[in-house]
């Protein structure tokens, strides 16, 4: 998976950059995955995915994550209720052409990749 560990001067923090496939990834670690005892839970649940088999869960926020022994699964949720009328005004004569959706997005990567990836996270954040 390819990203990269940057500051974002309108935030003042260092966020996660991931291309388009893994955005779901990148937007969870860089939010929620922040101080050490996150860090850890999720370290801890990738290892007992990797080494015992276990599936863990976790929900933050609009994301729910899933660890197990296949890789990581990440889903955002996204509320389009505020946008519905907007986007349908879009598409004044054909209402029912485009319907909102609050499936969101969703991302997967191997546990060795997401491994890696909140390691270096760590390191910047220390």
């Amino acid at each position: 998976m390819d990203y990269e560990i940057a500051f974002d001067q309108d935030e003042n923090a260092y966020r996660i950059y991931t291309g388009y496939e893994f955005a779901a990834i990148g937007e969870w670690v860089s939010d929620y995955v922040r101080d050490l005892d996150a860090i850890q839970r999720v370290l801890m649940a990738a290892r007992l995915a990797e080494n015992e088999k276990e599936t863990t869960e976790f929900k933050h926020g609009p994301f729910d994550v899933i660890l197990s022994e296949e890789g990581v699964s990440v889903s955002r949720q996204v509320d389009l209720d505020s946008a519905e009328e907007e986007i349908k005004a879009m598409f004044d004569s054909q209402e029912s052409f485009y319907q909102t959706s609050t499936d969101g997005i969703q991302a997967e990567c191997g546990l060795e990749d997401l491994i890696n990836m909140i390691e270096n996270w760590h390191e910047v954040l220390q």
